[in-house]
């Protein structure tokens, strides 16, 4: 795939990896803001190829991987003063906005898969203007509603004996633990990933703990970091971009609340993917992008209401 790279030096001194892929000629923009938190962006290095193949849209996107997080530079995070200082929502918020003048972007798409949904929401509250429109993939507007559906799918999955077995593990901290691990990547590829060669083990091998462990916990099917309590339901009516919230039908993250917030806010749309887990975009790529590239073609034609 056609790419270019850049390493952005930002104001604190630290270096962040950057890619570009498809046309930089093109008009469309989208800039994608990769899970986790403390995942890698490479879920978005094929965005450009699909919205080609699926939608015939000329789309160049730029992906990075966010401080602490695989190509890109972390601070030594045993040091609290680095915690205080970068692993707060205040801080991804202006790493975006960071990113988006080293690309030169204005009237651009954001695009957040999961964590980084939960950036687009922080980022349009405070810096709408710059943008033509955002998309949520797979994120709720409040981490209590994510709690509730991930505690009823793992009951539902596994049975109140396995899920209870589950819970002493973790008041125990032994995540280590191989009957816990079993139930975990079966529930991974329930409702992370449904795609036949989906390997949980080898996807969260990438994940930077320290990134990931103070904002969301042990894995995803637990909540126990400073996640916990971030909720925008009441404020995301004042962005008033256009705005897709996309879900799959099978993921943790509760399709009832993503529509929720698409009726909060006065031009969104919402979109479900028919048995499409957390990951949809590559369980399901071709409702995915064909939903995406949609979207993308009733801004661009003024056209979303």
């Amino acid at each position: 795939m056609k790419h270019t790279t850049k390493i952005i030096t930002l104001d604190s001194g630290y270096h962040l990896f950057s890619a570009s892929f498809g046309n930089t000629n093109a008009k469309i923009k989208l800039l994608a803001l990769h899970g986790g938190p403390g995942d890698t962006s490479s879920e978005f290095f094929v965005y450009a190829d699909e919205l080609k193949k699926y939608t015939n849209l000329d789309v160049q996107v730029i992906t990075y991987d966010q401080l602490g997080s695989f190509y890109s530079e972390s601070p030594d995070f045993t040091q609290k003063d680095n915690v205080d200082k970068y692993l707060t929502f205040d801080y991804y918020r202006e790493e975006v906005e960071a990113v988006r003048k080293a690309w030169n972007l204005n009237q651009y798409y954001l695009i957040g898969h999961s964590w980084g949904g939960a950036l687009v929401y922080e980022y349009a509250l405070k810096y709408q203007r710059y943008l033509k429109a955002g998309i949520v993939f797979s994120m709720t507007d409040n981490i209590d509603d994510y709690i509730a559906n991930i505690n009823k799918q793992r009951l539902n999955l596994l049975g109140q004996p396995e899920v209870d077995y589950m819970h002493h593990i973790e008041q125990s901290n032994a995540y280590s633990d191989e009957q816990y691990h079993r139930d975990l990547v079966q529930l991974y590829r329930e409702n992370l990933n449904r795609h036949p060669d989906y390997d949980p083990d080898r996807v969260m091998a990438y994940i930077a703990e320290d990134v990931y462990g103070h904002f969301q916990g042990n894995n995803e099917f637990v909540v126990t970091g400073s996640f916990r309590g971030w909720n925008v339901h009441d404020k995301i009516k004042n962005i008033s971009i256009p705005m897709l919230v996309t879900f799959g039908e099978k993921d943790t993250m509760p399709a009832d609340s993503g529509l929720h917030s698409a009726h909060a806010m006065p031009n969104a749309r919402f979109n479900l993917t028919l048995d499409g887990g957390h990951s949809h975009a590559q369980d399901h790529p071709q409702s995915f992008f064909s939903s995406l590239g949609q979207f993308i073609k009733d801004v661009e034609e003024k056209a979303m209401k």
